[in-house]
Protein backbone atom coordinates (compact mmCIF):
# COMPACT_ATOMS: atom_id res chain seq x y z
CA UNK A 1 0.00 0.00 0.00
CA UNK A 2 1.49 3.31 -1.14
CA UNK A 3 2.15 6.52 1.01
CA UNK A 4 -0.71 8.06 -0.64
CA UNK A 5 -3.24 5.75 0.80
CA UNK A 6 -1.64 4.23 4.00
CA UNK A 7 -1.03 7.81 5.51
CA UNK A 8 -4.45 9.41 5.29
CA UNK A 9 -6.14 6.14 6.10
CA UNK A 10 -4.18 5.62 9.14
CA UNK A 11 -5.11 9.38 10.25
CA UNK A 12 -8.38 8.92 9.54
CA UNK A 13 -8.89 5.56 11.86
CA UNK A 14 -7.08 7.46 14.55
CA UNK A 15 -9.82 10.27 14.86
CA UNK A 16 -12.79 7.57 14.06
CA UNK A 17 -11.34 5.37 17.09
CA UNK A 18 -11.02 8.05 19.53
CA UNK A 19 -14.36 9.46 18.37
CA UNK A 20 -16.30 6.34 18.91
CA UNK A 21 -14.68 5.85 22.34
CA UNK A 22 -11.51 3.92 22.39
CA UNK A 23 -8.58 4.86 24.45
CA UNK A 24 -5.56 5.64 22.18
CA UNK A 25 -2.22 4.05 24.22
CA UNK A 26 0.24 4.86 21.27
CA UNK A 27 -0.07 6.93 17.89
CA UNK A 28 2.79 7.56 16.15
CA UNK A 29 3.00 9.63 12.26
CA UNK A 30 6.73 8.04 11.20
CA UNK A 31 7.65 10.97 8.93
CA UNK A 32 9.54 9.99 5.71
CA UNK A 33 10.95 6.58 5.51
CA UNK A 34 9.81 5.22 9.23
CA UNK A 35 6.87 3.13 10.45
CA UNK A 36 3.38 4.84 11.35
CA UNK A 37 2.05 3.15 14.74
CA UNK A 38 -1.74 3.36 15.82
CA UNK A 39 -2.71 1.15 19.33
CA UNK A 40 -5.90 1.19 20.98
CA UNK A 41 -7.83 -0.06 24.21
CA UNK A 42 -11.24 -0.11 25.17
CA UNK A 43 -13.22 -1.48 28.17
CA UNK A 44 -9.73 -2.97 29.54
CA UNK A 45 -9.01 -5.88 27.84
CA UNK A 46 -10.12 -5.25 23.92
CA UNK A 47 -6.96 -3.81 22.20
CA UNK A 48 -6.31 -3.46 18.63
CA UNK A 49 -2.66 -2.63 16.41
CA UNK A 50 -2.30 -1.14 13.08
CA UNK A 51 1.36 -0.46 11.39
CA UNK A 52 2.38 1.08 8.04
CA UNK A 53 6.31 -0.36 6.89
CA UNK A 54 7.15 1.98 4.42
CA UNK A 55 10.02 0.27 3.35
CA UNK A 56 7.64 -2.55 1.97
CA UNK A 57 4.75 -0.34 1.53
CA UNK A 58 2.84 -2.80 4.09
CA UNK A 59 0.03 -2.42 6.87
CA UNK A 60 -0.84 -4.58 9.28
CA UNK A 61 -3.16 -5.04 11.88
CA UNK A 62 -4.53 -6.83 14.53
CA UNK A 63 -7.04 -7.50 17.40
CA UNK A 64 -7.40 -9.34 20.69
CA UNK A 65 -9.34 -9.59 23.60
CA UNK A 66 -9.94 -11.88 27.05
CA UNK A 67 -11.09 -14.89 25.65
CA UNK A 68 -12.22 -17.26 28.87
CA UNK A 69 -11.64 -17.48 32.48
CA UNK A 70 -12.94 -19.03 35.41
CA UNK A 71 -15.30 -16.65 36.63
CA UNK A 72 -15.43 -18.72 40.39
CA UNK A 73 -11.47 -18.15 40.76
CA UNK A 74 -11.00 -14.79 42.93
CA UNK A 75 -7.51 -13.14 43.51
CA UNK A 76 -5.94 -13.01 46.63
CA UNK A 77 -8.27 -15.54 48.03
CA UNK A 78 -4.84 -17.49 48.54
CA UNK A 79 -5.87 -20.62 46.25
CA UNK A 80 -3.20 -21.29 43.97
CA UNK A 81 -5.09 -21.55 40.55
CA UNK A 82 -4.16 -23.85 37.70
CA UNK A 83 -5.86 -24.57 34.93
CA UNK A 84 -6.67 -28.23 35.51
CA UNK A 85 -8.66 -26.92 38.09
CA UNK A 86 -11.24 -25.75 35.42
CA UNK A 87 -10.43 -28.14 32.59
CA UNK A 88 -11.34 -31.28 34.80
CA UNK A 89 -14.95 -30.49 35.31
CA UNK A 90 -15.32 -29.96 31.82
CA UNK A 91 -16.83 -32.54 29.30
CA UNK A 92 -15.95 -32.08 25.77
CA UNK A 93 -18.42 -33.65 23.34
CA UNK A 94 -17.43 -36.03 20.79
CA UNK A 95 -16.51 -34.21 17.12
CA UNK A 96 -17.07 -35.73 14.02
CA UNK A 97 -17.71 -34.89 10.48
CA UNK A 98 -21.03 -32.76 9.62
CA UNK A 99 -23.47 -35.07 7.41
CA UNK A 100 -24.27 -33.39 4.41
CA UNK A 101 -27.74 -33.49 3.52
Amino acid sequence: MPASQAVPGLRRLHRRLRDEGWEVTSYREGGKGAEWSLHVRRDGDERMSFTWFPDRQYFSGGAGTSCAYDPGWRAGTGESYSVESVTDSVTVPDLGPSSAE
